[in-house]
């Protein structure tokens, strides 16, 4: 199948971004929250609500042709949020990840339950299309990069609480030992804070203490020091 017609319901950067890389690849993309009837791919761009998701779909699903595939960027849930539509096997997780630094994007399409196999390839070589580097994952709370970077800052949230060194300095080692564009800190910044929090909360639940929160970043969470967004996380930005 085919994919030419991107239809994006949602708001925000994301949303942006993710119109502007299929457009740059030749596709036909545009932003609705309710014309569906064209699209032969419908993908939701909403926070970390589920409900809310569902909700987006089940106005797509009012209007959208029996062809077309639905995509959630949802980093959990996915087979849950497939649950509530009728094209199951034509439902599938589409993350984009988008390189702060340099001009590149990582899509992880996520397989829930019952996505088709023509689905998925369909999906692969759309992301083809646009030059982006696409992984394939089963739907699992955190996909690959939300839950090692999650585990990441976790642990180095948990060193600073204890006083085992300063943030600038464990930026500073991680920077210049693993070549990383940024530190653990400064990623959990631009991610958000609150989404960090979020994704541990998912994967304590799912998949056991080890992943519980630590408590600087619920305080920080309940402060509203949310990284850049807000202006103040464990950095501060004017």
């Amino acid at each position: 199948m085919d994919i030419n017609n991107i239809v994006i319901t949602g708001t925000g950067e994301l949303a942006e971004r993710i119109e502007k890389l299929f457009s740059k690849a030749g596709l036909n993309a545009s932003r609705s929250d309710y014309n569906f009837s064209n699209a032969d791919m419908v993908i939701e761009v909403f926070p970390v609500d589920i409900e809310a998701k569902k909700k987006a779909f089940h106005m797509a699903e009012k209007q959208a042709q029996e062809k077309t595939i639905f995509a959630t960027t949802a980093t959990f849930g996915v087979t849950e949020i497939a649950a509530a539509t009728k094209r199951a096997q034509r439902f599938v997780g589409l993350n984009f990840t988008f390189n702060p630094i340099e001009e590149k994007c990582l899509v992880q399409i996520v397989k829930q339950l019952e996505t088709s196999e023509e689905t998925l390839q369909a999906c692969k070589d759309l992301v083809q299309k646009t030059g982006a580097v696409a992984v394939e994952v089963e739907d699992s709370p955190g996909l690959i990069l939300d839950r090692v970077m999650a585990s990441i800052i976790n642990e180095a949230a948990t060193m600073y609480a204890s006083k085992i060194a300063t943030i600038e300095d464990m930026d500073k080692v991680t920077k210049l030992c693993l070549n990383w564009p940024m530190g653990p800190f400064e990623f959990a910044d631009t991610i958000g804070i609150d989404n960090v929090l979020a994704t541990l909360e998912t994967l304590s639940q799912q998949k056991g203490p080890q992943y519980l929160p630590c408590r600087v970043l619920r305080q920080m969470v309940a402060l509203g020091r949310l990284g850049k967004k807000t202006g103040k996380g464990f950095y501060q930005y004017t």
